[in-house]
């Protein structure tokens, strides 16, 4: 039998959270390490194949994952998949010799050393195969194991960081060095669960695969998502290489700072969007619409202000943070993790609720709202990079502004499609985030200040904490709960 919601929800959640503090003592660590202008190098690189591989892929690992979520049994889809993964590896290392090649790396890639390339490649790629490993997890309801799994080896993978940056030298190299021990070894324990499970197995490389039927059935979801991934990658590579070109490595540097930020946010509500989308899958496959409206008004407003009270927190206490995490280097990067902070907050929004066009197959539709917002996006930043050489602060204005756009757009499609009333989830939007804000000038008023920014963020942040928990009890709607679930709740965890 497999796990229920909550519980895949609630060690999902743990592991994020743990995750979260790693990740917040790895950029501690990393940035300092490397410097802004390394750094800005990696963040570069990393978002430049992030691209790529996106286009790529095309939506076809979300076409994999919500088929196999819909029927565990086509075993056929994983080895097929994996063959296109293998295709997929080929030709990025085909683009890249060819763009050195025809000497095209310096200006694609501007202020990016050759040696840095590959290894940027080969990072990129297995980051986003170790993802289709999580879908297959995922979609076999096995979430507990893999999410046990990976808070161990995240733990063993900062003391090898601790180890990679205090006992040997530490540079670019050694870093990508680091991911690739950490990747390869999660990957290699992960087929491990997968032959103990039986979903790996040698029948995986003999099944007979309809290579014909398999891939008309993958481009019939991903062909609408063909001219969206296109634009996708130009505007999401136009973005990058302005701001690379305009300010260069440093002010990348600034932008990858503030967004990795900015993700620790997101790690508390993305651990719902797999199995939601898991849910979505199988209830449209049984034609159960009344469950994926439920779903849906229950987790939308919940996640959107869980990433609300964590973003409009770390935006008023960017000062702070920036001073624990790094030095003076990066001081000129408090603005830009202001506004950065609450990308997260929409960004919920966004993969809760483009989970319903992926379940549903509306692939189309989907992608004429991506062209509209992508447009508005690239607009804002011609207007902040360009005209305005705001640099990465600009940069993170068009994220808000073009994922707020976008964003509101989805909700108004499928509040149509699950017959919602979409002015409930506007109001929502607006009173959550007032009300954080409020209880988070009002806890940084009362934080006494002193010379120790970790002691300030921490009696601020306990402060906002109590007032934000006393508070929604009294209105729970804040968070799409009610006062007899709190209640409930409470009574069962003050019997365990």
């Amino acid at each position: 039998m497999e796990d229920s919601l909550k519980k895949r929800y609630a060690v999902k959640l743990v592991a994020n959270f743990l995750n979260g503090i790693i990740g917040v003592l790895i950029i501690a660590i990393v940035p300092k390490a490397l410097g802004p202008i390394a750094y800005g190098q990696f963040s570069y690189l990393q978002q430049f194949f992030t691209q790529i591989i996106g286009f790529l892929d095309m939506g076809s690992s979300i076409a994999f994952f919500t088929k196999l979520s819909a029927k565990s049994n086509r075993k056929e889809l994983i080895t097929f998949y994996f063959i296109y993964a293998f295709m997929l590896l080929i030709l990025i290392f085909l683009f890249i010799f060819f763009i050195d090649i025809f000497d095209y790396t310096k200006a694609i890639l501007p202020d990016i050393p050759n040696q840095y390339i590959y290894f940027g490649l080969m990072f990129g790629f297995f980051t986003w195969f170790t993802q289709i490993y999580i879908k297959i997890s995922d979609a076999y309801a096995l979430t507990v194991s893999v999410e046990l799994i990976k808070i161990i080896h995240k733990i063993f993978s900062l003391f090898l960081l601790l180890f990679f940056v205090y006992g040997i030298t530490f540079d670019l190299t050694t870093y990508f060095y680091f991911h690739y021990i950490s990747i390869f070894s999660l990957l290699v324990i992960i087929s491990f669960l997968f032959w103990k499970k039986k979903i790996f197995s040698k029948n995986l490389l003999t099944l007979k695969l309809e290579f014909k039927k398999l891939t008309n059935e993958f481009i019939k979801f991903c062909s609408p998502l063909v001219v969206y991934s296109t634009v996708s990658i130009i505007v999401g590579l136009f973005d990058i290489w302005l701001i690379q070109k305009m300010g260069g490595s440093t002010q990348t540097g600034f932008y990858g700072l503030a967004y990795s930020i900015a993700a620790m946010c997101f790690l508390f509500t993305g651990a719902m969007t797999p199995i939601i989308m898991r849910e979505f899958s199988k209830s449209f496959e049984q034609k159960d619409f009344e469950n994926m409206k439920k779903l849906f008004s229950r987790y939308v407003p919940m996640l959107y202000s869980i990433a609300a009270f964590f973003g409009v927190f770390i935006s008023l206490q960017a000062e702070n943070l920036l001073s624990i995490l790094t030095d003076e280097k990066f001081k000129d990067a408090l603005w830009v993790v202001v506004i950065m902070a609450f990308y997260p907050i929409h960004q919920t929004y966004g993969q809760l609720s483009s989970s319903i066009f992926y379940a549903t197959e509306q692939t189309k539709l989907y992608r004429n709202i991506g062209l509209v917002s992508m447009a508005i996006g690239m607009i804002f930043s011609i207007i902040f990079i360009y005209f305005l050489d705001l640099g990465a602060m600009g940069l993170a204005m068009k994220m808000i502004l073009g994922q707020f756009i976008g964003v509101n757009i989805q909700l108004y499609f499928n509040s149509k499609f699950l017959n919602l009333n979409i002015s409930y989830f506007l109001k929502h939007q607006i009173y959550s985030i007032l009300f954080f804000l409020f209880f988070a000038l009002v806890s940084q008023s009362l934080a006494p200040v002193t010379q120790k920014p970790i002691f300030d963020f921490l009696v601020s942040g306990f402060i906002y904490f109590i007032s934000v928990i006393i508070v929604s009890y009294l209105y729970p709607n804040i968070f799409s709960v009610s006062k007899n679930e709190i209640n409930t709740f409470l009574m069962k965890f003050k019997k365990r």
